[in-house]
C-alpha cells in the first residue's frame, strides 16, 4: 500500500506528535510506502524513519505567508487572522504537492495525522486521525469565561470570547467534506463529531493512541515488599497532574477537590507539571490555593523525565472536559499507576478496575473518590500496578493500534476504489466500518463509574 502522508511527529515534542512518530515507523516496519509532506521548519520525520526504503520525504515551503504570520503573531485578533492566512497558504501548497505527485505515484490513500484534511486529491480517499472535535478549547472558553474575567481582567476575557466565537464559526472549522473518514480517541469525540457537526457515525472509526511503553513502565518493586501490595505507611497520598493549564482541563476542579479532601482529614500532596497555556493568570489558582505548601508545581520538564515523576505518584488526575484522548493518562497506566478521568474525558473508554471516571464536574465528588484511594492504601495498600501496566499493554501498544489503523486504511482504499478516474463515493456515505464499542476490539475497558 502506497500513501501520502503528512501532520505532526516528533519522537521529543508532544503526546500527539509522540504517538504519531511511533504509529508513522510501525506502518514503515509492516511495510507501507510512505510519502510524507512538509515543511522541514515545521516538521521533518527524516531522523526518525528516513533510514528505511519505503519513506519518502516531499518538503513543502510557504515563506511569504510564514513572515507574516511571525511579524504580527502577537497581536490577538490580527494575529489570529495571519495565522489562518498561513495555515490556508500552507495547506493549499501540500494539496498541490499531494496531487502532482499522485500523477506520478498514484496513491492509495492519504493520511492526515492529527489535523483535518485542508484538501482532496481526485480519485484518492482521505481520511483524517485527528485530534478531537474541533471548537472543544474554544467551547471552554465560553463556559469558563466568568472564571476568565476574574483570572486574566475584563479586556483579554473578552478578547478570548472574541477569538472562541470565530473559532466556532464557519471560518474557524475545518471543512468536514475533505475528509471521506474520520479516527478519533474516543467515544467522546466521535458523538461531539455527529452531533454537533452532522459528521455520519459511519464515517468515524476509534482507536487510541500508541504508547511509548519502553519508556513509560512501572517502577521496580522494593525487595522488602511481598505479594505486589505496599500499605499505607502514614506517607501522604501523592497525586499528580500532567499536562497544560487551560480552561478545558479544569485546573479549578482539580484543586477545588483536593482542598475538599483535605479539609475532610486526608494527607495529600499535589505534583502539577505543566505550563499556563493560552490564557495568562490561571497561575493565580495555584498561588491562592489554600494548602501551598503541599503542592509542587513544576513548569517544565523533558519528556523522558515524565516517567519518573509518575513512578513516584500514587494517583495520575486529569479532571478535563471534553477530552478526546489524554496520553497522559495513557502513559499513567503503563506506569502501573490507577487514574481519575473526568465526566467528558474520552479516557473513560480504556479504564481497568483500579481506576475511576467521575460522572460529574463537582469537586465534592473528586474529593469522594480521592477518600476512596486513600482508604484502599491504608488498608490493603494500592496495587503494585500489574493491573493498569497488562491492560496498557493491551490497549495502547503500537503494533495493535497500527494494525487498526492499516485496517481502516485497507477498508476505505476498498469502499473508495476508483471507477473510471472517479472516486465510488466522496464521502463514503455507504461505509461498513464499524465504529461502536465492538470496533475497538481489544481497546476497549471499563472502569470504577
Amino acid at each position: 500500500m502506497r500513501i501520502a502522508v503528512t501532520g505532526f511527529v516528533s519522537s521529543e515534542s508532544g503526546s500527539v506528535a509522540s504517538a504519531n512518530a511511533l504509529l508513522l515507523k510501525q506502518l514503515i516496519f509492516a511495510g507501507v510506502e510512505i510519502h510524507f509532506f512538509s515543511k522541514p521548519s515545521f516538521v521533518d520525520p527524516r531522523p526518525i524513519v528516513g533510514q528505511w526504503p519505503n519513506f519518502r520525504y516531499i518538503p513543502v515551503t510557504n515563506s511569504i505567508s510564514n513572515c507574516i504570520r511571525e511579524s504580527v503573531e502577537g497581536i490577538k485578533v490580527v494575529g489570529f487572522a495571519a495565522g489562518r492566512l498561513d495555515a490556508g497558504c500552507y495547506n493549499r501548497l501540500l494539496v498541490h504537492a499531494m496531487r502532482g505527485e499522485n500523477h506520478r505515484h498514484r496513491y492509495d490513500a492519504i493520511l492526515w495525522m492529527g489535523d483535518y484534511a485542508r484538501g482532496r486529491v481526485p480519485g484518492v480517499p482521505t481520511i483524517s486521525f485527528v485530534q478531537g472535535a474541533p471548537g472543544t478549547d474554544a467551547r471552554s472558553v465560553l463556559r469558563r469565561r466568568a472564571e476568565i474575567r476574574r483570572l486574566a481582567g475584563a479586556r483579554k476575557a473578552f478578547q478570548w470570547e472574541v477569538l472562541a466565537r470565530l473559532r466556532l464559526s464557519r471560518i474557524g472549522l475545518p471543512q468536514f467534506g475533505n475528509s471521506d473518514h474520520f479516527i478519533v480517541g474516543s467515544s467522546v469525540s466521535r458523538n461531539c463529531l455527529a452531533r454537533t457537526y452532522g459528521v455520519p457515525s459511519d464515517r468515524i472509526s476509534i482507536t487510541p493512541y500508541p504508547i511509548d511503553l519502553t519508556l513509560f513502565k512501572p517502577r521496580q518493586p522494593k525487595a522488602s515488599v511481598s505479594c505486589g501490595m505496599e500499605r499505607s505507611d502514614g506517607s501522604p497520598i501523592r497525586i499528580l497532574w500532567l499536562g497544560r493549564i487551560i480552561p478545558r482541563k479544569r485546573l479549578d476542579l482539580f484543586l477545588d477537590g483536593a482542598a475538599k479532601a483535605i479539609e475532610q482529614g486526608l494527607n495529600l500532596h499535589m505534583t502539577i507539571v505543566g505550563k499556563v497555556g493560552f490564557v495568562a493568570g490561571y497561575e493565580k489558582l495555584i498561588e491562592g490555593w489554600p494548602h501551598r505548601d503541599r503542592l509542587n508545581w513544576i513548569k517544565g520538564i523533558q519528556r523522558t523525565e515524565v516517567p519518573r515523576f509518575m513512578q513516584t505518584c500514587d494517583v495520575l488526575v486529569q479532571p478535563s472536559e471534553e477530552e478526546n484522548f489524554g496520553s497522559s493518562v495513557a502513559e499513567a497506566q503503563a506506569c502501573g499507576l490507577p487514574v481519575i478521568v473526568g465526566q467528558t474525558n474520552g479516557n473513560a473508554d480504556y479504564l481497568c478496575a483500579s481506576d475511576t471516571h467521575l460522572g460529574d464536574f463537582l469537586p465534592a465528588t473528586l474529593a469522594d473518590a480521592l477518600s476512596k484511594l486513600a482508604r484502599r492504601k491504608a488498608t490493603m495498600g494500592l496495587a503494585d500496578g500489574s493491573e493498569s501496566r497488562a491492560f496498557a499493554e493491551r490497549c495502547f501498544n503500537v503494533s495493535g493500534v497500527a494494525e487498526n489503523v492499516m485496517a481502516i486504511l485497507q477498508s476505505v482504499h476498498a469502499e473508495n476504489r476508483p471507477r473510471n478516474g472517479l472516486l465510488d463515493s466522496p464521502v463514503l456515505g455507504e461505509s461498513r466500518i464499524k465504529t461502536s464499542k465492538q470496533s475497538l476490539g481489544s481497546f476497549g475497558g471499563t472502569g470504577e463509574k
